[in-house]
């Protein structure tokens, strides 16, 4: 397989776990967490709610990451996994949901995405072998 096709597959593989841990995380807290399941259609949360759903961001980007790494075996792929979440994140969080949420809380998300696929990037490659 070409160098570019791995890079491709990764970035798919990496969204697609991306996408399912964001899923599952998301259904966690409104299962498990009654005022988190009141509080999601309004988007009436707290701030214990905003910093959860900051730490489940984490977890998804490190996830999807990390996946797109074991599947495109790439140094470069945190560069480009959160470079591509960056950039698919950051219209929806500047321009859609701005007014949804406080200002910090977008400057969190953004701040934290590349940071974190670079950095599960160079973990699992340094603890890989």
């Amino acid at each position: 397989m070409t160098m570019t096709v791995r890079l491709v597959v990764g970035l798919v593989v990496g969204l697609l776990c991306a996408a399912l841990i964001a899923y599952a995380g998301f259904s966690a807290m409104r299962g498990l967490w009654p005022e988190y399941a009141v509080a999601e259609p309004t988007k009436a949360y707290t701030l214990a709610m905003l910093l959860a759903r900051l730490a489940l961001g984490v977890v998804v980007v490190a996830g999807g990451g990390g996946a797109a790494l074991l599947c495109a075996d790439d140094p470069r792929m945190g560069w480009w996994f959160g470079g591509l979440f960056f950039a698919g994140s950051a219209p929806l969080h500047l321009y859609l949901i701005w007014q949804d949420y406080p200002w910090w809380y977008h400057l969190a998300y953004l701040g934290y995405i590349i940071p974190v696929a670079v950095g599960t990037a160079r973990f699992m490659r340094r603890f890989r072998g």
